[in-house]
């Protein structure tokens, strides 16, 4: 305090106020009144010299106390100005001592993270060395890692993390934004403890492990886009046959995690092109992550990639014998498997809105590493002829399209269209619904009865019916010959409305 006005200069909070009454009768001022002008001023601590406590009055006693102001009685003969040296040189030894641990405890931090014990590393050192729970958030707040002390047992942490809820469990935080990269947030580093346990110290050790831990981010954030580039690029060059030798291409594969030895199948899911859009909002990647997810749970080592719109697929199978028979039961079993998936996905068409619709395809099985771009070629044609004939929203298996394969690519050709006005064009010119007759005699493999009851006709009706289409014709639908004709030309007709 000074012996004339102002008695504290540029008081800003946080300081210890010395003084003696001596100097408060000079200035014709009363302590309990420069006690409340100092409290207000935020000043922490003021000591006073005086011959006794007595002497402090009681009003400026009752008022420290109300006020929660701590307030020393210091000897009459006090040297205030040795006081304030010494406070001086304690508050900045503390300090320097406290910024000397600080940057101690953050060497030992970098050290570690230069030997690549990446985040998890770090984090542990530093809850191992403040006895405190260390946890990182992302740039949303949600908890992406939780480090406890040695031998004690990870908080269960509300989401999102607050510190009220903290509170309701003893506990304290401090904590300190990651710098990310163009001014923006990458995450936040929090240590949490007990209350009485926290100091100066924390803030500092927070402050100057903020960047290491930012380092780790932006080496995570690299390491992840150089993986998944490389991902993308073996990924394609399987699919696509892109490779010398196919040993090199599976040694690839082997270190990325992929066994491509065992006989595979590729698969597409897609978007509908109706979906506008659609690739650009949050659901896209909301709906291909569960696709992910549902293909890894029904096959754990397959190899899952997005792209715009789709994602495709390489399922491994179990190894089997080289016979017809048991490749049919192998396709059978992959589609049987396929449709559980696609039941657990949603989709528009079945639950409402929110969902895409989608549709899948899939190739036959390659028995080796050469076949899969096949494999891949015939998933993508199953899912354009299949969205073509039977609508979006299904499963298409190139296996299954039989002889609409050959007519798909065929459709729109002069030879194609000739053969169909050749065949059927007499029951077209004549009455469509002939062309229904003919399909449920296929369909019912000529049995008049099993006819009868499936199109609700009598008996003698359709007797009629087949007897005038064989009229038009010309000839007998007993004809093998003639009978192929007309299947043939019945799926392209199916094929035409579509």
């Amino acid at each position: 305090m000074r012996s004339r006005l102002p008695a504290f200069e540029s008081v800003q909070g946080g300081e210890l106020a010395l003084l003696t009454l001596s100097q408060l009768r000079r200035l014709d001022e009363t302590l309990p009144h420069l006690l409340k002008s100092l409290h207000q001023a935020g000043v922490a601590v003021v000591a006073v010299a005086a011959p006794s406590e007595e002497a402090l009055s009681a009003d400026a006693r009752e008022f420290a106390d109300q006020m929660h102001l701590p307030l020393i009685l210091l000897p009459l003969n006090a040297q205030l100005e040795e006081i304030e040296r010494e406070v001086i040189t304690f508050v900045v030894s503390f300090r320097g001592e406290t910024e000397r641990k600080a940057t101690e405890i953050a060497s030992q931090l970098m050290q570690l993270s230069l030997q690549g014990a990446g985040i998890q590393g770090v984090c542990e050192h530093l809850a191992t060395n403040r006895e405190k729970w260390v946890v990182i958030q992302d740039a949303d707040q949600h908890v992406r890692l939780q480090v406890p002390p040695a031998n004690i047992a990870p908080l269960i942490l509300p989401n999102p993390l607050t510190d009220e809820q903290l509170r309701q469990q003893g506990l304290v935080r401090v904590v300190e934004p990651i710098p990310g990269s163009r001014h923006e947030i990458a995450g936040y580093l929090s240590l949490i403890g007990n209350e009485s346990d926290f100091d100066y110290l924390e803030r500092i050790i927070l402050g100057q492990a903020t960047p290491i831990i930012a380092i780790e981010f932006a080496r995570e954030r690299d390491r992840t886009e150089v993986e998944s580039r490389y991902q993308v690029e073996a990924f394609t060059d399987v699919i696509q046959g892109h490779y010398q030798q196919p040993e090199e291409m599976m040694a690839r594969a082997r270190l990325l995690g992929y066994d491509l030895t065992t006989p595979q199948t590729v698969v597409v899911f897609e978007i509908s092109p109706e979906e506008h859009d659609y690739s650009a909002s949050g659901l896209y990647v909301q709906w291909s992550k569960r696709v992910r997810e549902e293909l890894l749970r029904e096959w754990s080592g397959c190899w899952v990639q997005n792209e715009a719109r789709r994602v495709i697929a390489i399922l491994p199978l179990p190894a089997f014998e080289d016979q017809a028979e048991t490749e049919r039961e192998h396709e059978n079993s992959l589609y049987a498997r396929l449709e559980r998936v696609i039941f657990r996905i949603p989709s528009r068409k079945s639950a409402g809105t929110g969902h895409p619709i989608y549709s899948c395809g899939t190739g036959r099985i390659a028995r080796n590493l050469q076949g899969l771009p096949l494999s891949f070629r015939e998933a993508q044609q199953a899912l354009e002829i299949g969205r073509r004939l039977f609508g979006e929203g299904n499963l298409h298996s190139f296996a299954r399209l039989g002889i609409y394969r050959l007519l798909f690519h065929l459709n729109g050709h002069s030879e194609l269209d000739d053969f169909y006005y050749e065949t059927l064009g007499p029951l077209l010119n004549n009455d469509s619904t002939y062309v229904e007759t003919l399909e449920g005699f296929f369909r019912c493999n000529g049995n008049l009865s099993e006819m009868a009851r499936t199109m609700h006709f009598h008996r003698n009706s359709l007797l009629y019916r087949l007897n005038r289409i064989e009229a038009l014709l010309g000839r007998s639908l007993e004809d093998p010959e003639l009978r192929l004709a007309l299947q043939i030309a019945l799926k392209i007709h199916h094929l035409k409305k579509h």
